[in-house]
């Protein structure tokens, strides 16, 4: 036998055992999947400029995954269309849950508020970890001379379509809460719209809008420095970051609750095991001292949900806004 052909046979052999052991090998399951997650960076999408509630929660959870899991993590910031551009962008992601989206008010807005939608809103994302309820505050320009909601109504109701409240973009949290102020109200203002919170908050001190119903996570500073007049928040209850603050019922807007939640979100099909994982990890972090403490801090609250009711929770949502955006006769601008 030549060098060759023992070379050629030998050759042979070692192909057909890999062959063999191609054929064999079984493929990892979805709970191998999941045991094995995080082997690479996570990626958090936020519809948002820098600087907002959103973007506050997304590092924050970014953060948190670093400690537990020693893994590299990014948060992205994606604005525009209302929250529509980086949802679109999340649904065309791969569903190994390396990419997740976080979403406020305005997700389960968006199916009423706009004509159609270049994803369903409840068949192509999976609901993933409920972070944080959080209520808002009606701030107004330092220099408009109100000092009370009543003052506002007055001078909105003497001058119709005369003010304006800005929001972070369309169907988003503030233009919500906005719509439904002016709603329960009784007056005319011009909705001006923004690619974000931290924007429309810089012109709101700036004088070129007049009021906006924001997180109070957005706009706290600048009430404590003065640039901004805050006239009451947006809960039920007063909140213990502003405890000072009337609620909008107190302050004579009968029937006005409101307040931002934000839940994480990926491709629908992302693997369970992977979306319990997580989940998992979100709703233990939220229980730490050290969390809590931090929350607080931003005036939020922690809220503990597993995935299959927040799916029920979403799809009330998107019941309940579909019936605001119609009494407030909301439009896209």
């Amino acid at each position: 036998m030549t060098k060759f052909t023992t070379k050629y046979l030998t050759g042979m052999l070692v192909a057909i055992g890999l062959a063999g052991t191609l054929t064999t090998a079984k493929p990892l399951s979805a709970q191998d999947v999941g045991d094995n997650f995080p082997e690479r960076l996570i990626t958090t999408v936020v519809p948002f400029p820098p600087g907002g509630a959103a973007d506050t929660f997304a590092r924050l959870l970014s953060e948190q995954f670093e400690q537990r899991w020693g893994q590299a993590t990014v948060v992205e910031n994606r604005p525009g269309g209302g929250g529509i551009v980086a949802t679109r962008h999340v649904v065309g992601q791969p569903a190994d849950g390396y990419t997740f989206l976080i979403v406020t008010v305005g997700h389960a807005v968006n199916p009423s508020l706009q004509d159609s939608l270049p994803y369903d809103t409840l068949n192509d994302l999976t609901p993933v970890a409920m972070v944080a309820q959080l209520p808002s505050v009606l701030v107004v320009n330092a220099g408009l001379e109100v000092e009370t909601v009543a003052d506002l109504v007055e001078m909105a109701q003497a001058n119709p379509g005369g003010l304006t409240f800005g929001s972070s973009g369309n169907a988003t949290t503030s233009h919500v809460a906005g719509a439904l102020f002016t709603t329960l109200a009784g007056v005319d203002m011009l909705h001006v719209p923004y690619s974000g919170s931290a924007p429309a908050i810089t012109d709101l001190i700036g004088g070129q809008i007049d009021m906006m119903i924001d997180p109070v996570l957005s706009s706290a500073q600048h009430v404590e420095t003065g640039r901004l007049r805050a006239l009451a928040v947006s809960t039920a209850e007063r909140s213990a970051l502003v405890p000072d603050l009337p609620t909008m019922a107190e302050a004579g807007i009968d029937g006005y609750e409101f307040g931002a939640w934000f839940m994480l979100l990926a491709p629908a099909g992302t693997p369970e095991p992977i979306v319990a994982k997580v989940n998992a990890a979100i709703n233990e972090m939220l229980k730490t001292d050290a969390m809590t403490d931090r929350l607080a801090r931003l005036g939020a609250e922690a809220v503990s949900m597993a995935p299959s009711d927040l799916q029920a929770f979403l799809e009330a949502e998107i019941a309940s806004y579909a019936e605001i955006v119609e009494a407030a006769g909301m439009k896209v601008d």
